[in-house]
């Protein structure tokens, strides 16, 4: 388990639904069978992070957390909106259109961007309302930088984010210059999407060689990489590889082998 002072302990390893039903705005039903399948198994796993977002598949992908997350009353499920204008009934009114689709409030709600037209302040107060109205637990802000990070914390009125979610991998480091220290002073979540670059990182013949030694494939070794760094929770898109994935848990790289891979994949920090 993952412990942090914010939200308390979740799952080491959480899966991802973009693509779920769809695209962006465009609903497919084609594959719902195999997300189904491949949610619930991941949840059978021990793995009950999961995010989603209203978004992906025109809010199939909520629909389809909901039928696979049937039974299992200890998920922790991450949802993002992204209404037109972050105002408290905007964010309410599709919070309650997400619970119609997962079948129960989502843990946590996210922006998916801060808009370019939007004072930080409006996105951060909507979302806190939606915790003070207790339409979720928890609320917090994706792909943000540290500077507006440290800006959000000074909108809240009376409840700070709990979460954070941004692109982190061995390949997209930037989050450790700024992003990072703040979460770990704070004490909270981190949730990092694209953890394997779209499978680059397990195509990696340097962490095939790491893997090797623990019997372990260059993928897992990229995930437990970012499992134990503090705070943070690997994404993982769930669809294909969940038993591959979820042995990424349940044991540690060595701290040499943990910090040879750090030297090697240094120079992404700055990238």
């Amino acid at each position: 388990m993952k412990c942090v002072r914010s939200v308390g302990c979740v799952s080491e390893l959480g899966v991802g639904t973009f693509g779920a039903g769809g695209d962006f705005w465009t609903e497919r039903p084609e594959e719902d069978y195999l997300w189904i399948s491949a949610l619930r198994r991941a949840f059978e796993l021990g793995i009950k992070v999961v995010d989603t977002s209203e978004l992906y598949g025109r809010g199939r992908a909520e629909m389809l957390v909901g039928i696979a997350g049937a039974g299992f009353d200890d998920l922790f499920i991450v949802t993002k909106v992204q209404p037109p204008r972050f105002t408290a009934d905007e964010v309410a009114g599709r919070l309650y259109a997400s619970r119609e689709r997962l079948k129960r409030f989502p843990t946590v709600v996210m922006n998916h961007w801060i808009p370019a037209d939007s004072d930080i302040c409006d996105v951060v107060q909507s979302l806190e309302a939606a915790v003070a109205k207790g339409l979720v637990s928890y609320y917090g802000l994706s792909n943000v930088s540290g500077r507006q990070l440290e800006a959000a914390l000074t909108c809240a009125r009376r409840i700070e984010p709990a979460v954070v979610e941004n692109r982190y991998s061995l390949m997209y480091r930037r989050d450790e210059l700024d992003v990072l220290p703040l979460v770990r002073k704070l004490g909270l979540l981190y949730l990092a999407y694209s953890p394997l670059e779209r499978g680059l990182l397990s195509l990696d013949p340097y962490l095939a060689s790491v893997g090797a030694k623990y019997g372990k494939s260059a993928a897992q070794v990229a995930l437990n990489w970012l499992i134990s760094v503090p705070n943070v929770v690997p994404i993982v898109r769930a669809l294909r590889h969940v038993e591959e994935n979820a042995a990424a848990v349940g044991w540690r790289l060595t701290p040499q082998d943990w910090e040879e891979i750090n030297k090697r994949f240094i120079h992404y920090r700055h990238g």
